[in-house]
């Protein structure tokens, strides 16, 4: 299987691309826009991918592309968490794209509804009228304003001393204004959409960190790849068939020299599957917490953080259920004014929900990699792992297991303990050391 190639751009840089600008009524020039995530569009470009579908020697493998954004500002503490959020929300966003690639049930209901009075000359009951519009409380409303009241309003249970000069003054506004419309036309746009799915087998190939700090816009995005080999190897995974995953004719270089290093590690996040020195199908998972004081328990912190959640992206890649729901309500209402004015109002409603759900049992993954470095963006200290799974270290974590839930040998010597003063003490030493007895 030819390699997939892991390409890793520097952070903050900017790629090139066609920007429009847009004049503001006051002949200010508004800020140069890029699209959101282009790097991960030109690198599948580079591929010679397009978004869905792809075929290579025959076979299918389905790419997408998942963008999300820092709600931070880069002078938070908590402006480097906020990115590795945003890296996970584009994951998600990636596997919900997917979900309704497979099937989307869409409902829409659209109206509009068109309305137009027309008065010329006096009606009959002027007089009635004309005594309603000037009213000053509710007593001196017309007996058949004071049935349209009652009829439409219940104010027989409502009215009380405080309210009813109230009651007369908001009637002949409202009236006023209902008079002075021609017509009126109302559109309204509903679209509801729903997909679900259950994913297995999606892997990182390429991720991308923007931050452009003149705007404090700070933008992420990855490329994922999926394809009905990656699902074997996904469910090889959980049912401990490892065989699946076994190829001595393609070994590689030991997970440890496949870790990124550097600048790389900061635009890293995620988890990338690859072959290790066995030829075995292994994991690399990446992931990173912003360390919040100098304190050595809030890098401790900052690291166990980052550990969990690289580990529970090795339980989303073996199985994960996710589901969206978006309803996107669009109203237009015009109004003709009797005086020859027009009125536009429009109002748009967007309503996304994403959900993602993942459980299960993790053996044999170890972290492979620790690193703290300041972040190239705002300096402050941000703390990361690698995280690797391999068939050889969950074969060895699954005996390691039997081998210590197994009953103590009744025959071993029992050993008694005695409380003893520790006094303080610095050395070291090494031997025993030769991989080949491990």
């Amino acid at each position: 299987m030819k390699k997939l190639l892991i390409l890793l751009a520097l952070p903050c840089s900017l790629y090139a691309m066609e920007v429009f600008e847009e004049e503001f009524p006051d002949g200010e020039i508004q800020e140069e826009y890029s699209l959101d995530g282009q790097a991960c569009f030109d690198y599948i470009d580079g591929k010679g991918w397009s978004e869905g579908e792809n075929t290579r020697k025959g076979k299918s493998f389905y790419v997408g592309v998942g963008i999300g954004s820092s709600g931070a500002s880069m002078q938070q503490v908590s402006y480097i968490d906020s990115i590795q959020n945003a890296f996970i929300r584009a994951q998600m966003n990636a596997k919900t794209d997917m979900a309704e690639n497979q099937a989307k049930q869409i409902t829409s209901e659209i109206s509009n509804e068109f309305v137009q009075s027309f008065k010329e000359g006096v009606k009959p009951v002027d007089v009635v009228t004309n005594n309603d519009l000037e009213a000053q409380n509710y007593e001196e409303l017309s007996v058949y304003q004071k049935m349209k009241l009652l009829i439409h309003q219940k104010l027989d249970e409502s009215i009380s001393s405080e309210n009813k000069d109230k009651v007369g003054e908001n009637e002949r506004e409202l009236q006023q204004e209902i008079d002075s419309i021609l017509s009126q036309n109302v559109f309204r746009d509903s679209i509801e959409a729903t997909a679900s799915s259950n994913i297995r087998g999606m892997k990182v190939v390429y991720s991308n960190l923007s931050a452009k700090p003149n705007s404090n816009k700070t933008n992420v995005c990855n490329v994922v790849v999926w394809s009905e080999n990656f699902v074997k190897y996904a469910d090889a995974m959980t049912t401990g068939n490892f065989k699946v995953l076994s190829n001595p004719k393609k070994k590689k270089k030991p997970l440890k020299d496949q870790v990124k290093k550097g600048d790389a590690l900061m635009v890293t996040f995620g988890t990338f599957m690859d072959r290790d020195e066995n030829g075995d199908m292994s994991i690399l998972s990446y992931a990173q917490s912003g360390i919040k004081s100098s304190t050595s328990n809030s890098q401790q912190a900052a690291i166990r953080t980052a550990k969990l959640k690289a580990e529970r992206a090795i339980i989303q890649f073996r199985s994960e259920n996710v589901e969206v729901q978006e309803k996107i309500d669009n109203f237009e209402i015009t109004t003709e004014k009797a005086n020859g004015m027009i009125d536009t109002y429009t109002e748009e409603n967007i309503d996304r929900r994403q959900r993602a759900s993942a459980n299960g049992t993790l053996q044999g993954s170890k972290v492979i990699h620790r690193w703290v470095q300041r972040h190239p963006v705002t300096s402050r200290p941000v703390a990361g792992v690698v995280v690797s799974w391999s068939p050889s270290d969950a074969n060895f974590a699954k005996s390691m297991k039997e081998t210590l839930e197994k009953e103590p040998d009744a025959s071993g010597s029992s050993t008694e303990y005695q409380v003893i003063q520790p006094q303080e003490y610095d050395s070291g030493s090494s031997g025993g050391d030769d991989e080949d007895d491990f």
